[in-house]
């Protein structure tokens, strides 16, 4: 029998007090792969200002032209993890397989949004773009080291530590929880200078609602040789934005309990005091009569945290010996885990302070081509990297695109994001008069395979659109199907 396995799972318990603890969080980090070539839909503008929406006007419908859900994952796939014995009449968990599918650092991503108000209207060759949008986001940086903390506990680095002869500690040091909700007002602009180039900016002013941001995860959890406990070092810095008061943390305990007031929730929604500039660039060339690129880098700001703002810093060093089981469930106080959690706030140097921080938000570049054999149809391939806690995540698509009528516009796609490649798209703008209806989906095989899902997004809304031009008019967009 393994002398350190059963700390595994008091390593699991333990773990999840520490990040339980601190607090909890997200970021914001939207997928536009399928949507960026359908210029029938305004909203597509939003992954390159550069690309002028086929109609001359738009006007979205307030709270519905732009919802966008979405889920990603660069780590594994539930087919990673759980599996089908040989007979396939079972199903067992495989820790290797999903372990093997990491890379060295991972993020868990989830995304709303919405446009309060969005507008856009052409003059002759410049095109002029507004749009109010409400954005939550939230994401989890994690390490391969983490993951296989919980799927092996601490065996793996002894048996690591023994092979090089000195202490070898697990490494947390890329583990970020960010959770943001912001209000974006945007001014796009977009001129198409001549026959080839046409360019555009989008400016965003950025009113920040609520934070909780990681700035600083030093963690590294180190096994003793001699009697297996585990020495954890941690740096930590959290920082929120928040209208619930956390501090002191050594205040809160199992029967604590925030109430929220009607005031506080407007004072939340109408917060001038946490403010931020973006900016979107974008570009496209017309290479020939069938031939063009794009390029666009958007999400280029930041936001200065000023209001109801808390600062966490936790330094120390915490020898963990394991925990009694009945000691914890069955104390007779029934508070184990506020004891637990109290001494680990005892142990660990805990400064809590109130100074105002920065964080960034995760910008993105893409880079495509499209060729165009008639003026119909389109055939595109995209690069998309984004860059979020140290790492670039890259993914591609390929595309074609059939405006089947002025009305009518379909999409087909396939992705590899993240190196995942069970991702095929599509979208449809149907236009009814001037009402608009559309929807863009860049994993729809996803609702049928779900075992295979590391990405989900859905974007759909309603705009009024109006003001076509003749296919004769030389002022038209280079990009035009």
């Amino acid at each position: 029998m393994n002398p350190y396995k059963p700390k595994t799972t008091r390593l699991i318990l333990f773990i999840g007090i520490i990040i339980l603890s601190v607090s909890q969080k997200p970021a914001e980090a939207q997928l536009y792969n399928t949507i960026y070539w359908m210029q029938g839909i305004p909203q597509a503008s939003y992954s390159n200002p550069a690309l002028q929406p086929n109609a001359g006007f738009y006007l979205g419908f307030p709270g519905i032209s732009s919802l966008y859900l979405g889920f990603n994952h660069s780590g594994f796939a539930p087919q990673d993890l759980i599996k089908k014995n040989e007979n396939g009449n079972s199903l067992f968990i495989d820790e290797q397989s999903m372990l093997d599918k990491l890379g060295k650092n991972n993020f868990l991503s989830a995304n709303f949004q919405t446009d309060i108000l969005g507008f856009g209207f052409r003059s002759k060759k410049d095109y002029f773009s507004f749009n109010i949008t409400e954005k939550v986001g939230t994401q989890f940086g994690y390490s391969r080291d983490f993951v296989r903390l919980l799927a092996d506990g601490n065996d793996y680095f002894l048996q690591q530590s023994i092979q090089e002869g000195e202490e070898i500690p697990a490494e947390l040091g890329r583990l970020s929880l960010d959770a943001i909700h912001y209000r974006e007002f945007g001014i796009g602009y977009s001129r198409q200078w001549n026959d080839w180039l046409t360019a555009g900016i989008r400016a965003k002013a950025l009113q920040g609602m609520g934070n909780v941001y990681f700035e600083k995860t030093d963690l590294k959890l180190t096994t003793r040789e001699n009697n297996y406990e585990l020495l954890l070092n941690a740096d930590l810095l959290v920082n929120t934005s928040m209208f619930l008061e956390l501090s002191p943390l050594d205040s809160i305990g199992t029967d604590t309990y925030f109430e929220v007031e009607e005031d506080d929730f407007i004072n939340y929604l109408t917060n001038t005091r946490n403010l931020g500039l973006a900016i979107d660039l974008g570009a496209s060339f017309r290479l020939s009569d069938k031939f063009s690129m794009a390029v666009s880098l958007i999400d280029l700001g930041l936001i200065d945290w000023k209001g109801d703002v808390e600062n966490f810093r936790m330094r120390g060093e915490f020898e963990f010996t394991g925990i009694d089981f009945n000691d914890f469930f069955e104390n007779e106080n029934g508070n184990g885990f506020e004891q637990l959690t109290d001494s680990i706030l005892d142990i660990f140097d805990v400064e809590e302070t109130t100074n105002s921080y920065r964080t960034m938000l995760p910008p993105k570049l893409f880079v495509s081509a499209a060729f165009s054999p008639g003026k119909k149809h389109k055939f595109a391939v995209l690069g998309r990297a984004e860059y979020y806690a140290g790492t670039i995540y890259p993914s591609f698509t390929a595309s074609y695109n059939l405006q089947v009528a002025p009305m009518l516009g379909t999409s087909v796609s396939y992705s590899v994001i993240h190196w995942n490649y069970n991702n095929v798209g599509f979208g449809m703008h149907l236009n009814l008069g001037p009402l608009q209806v559309y929807t863009v989906v860049d994993n729809f095989l996803g609702g049928m395979r779900p075992h295979t899902i590391q990405t989900a997004t859905v974007h759909f809304g309603l705009n009024i659109v109006t003001h076509y031009r003749r296919k004769a008019d030389p002022a038209a967009p280079s990009f035009r199907w």
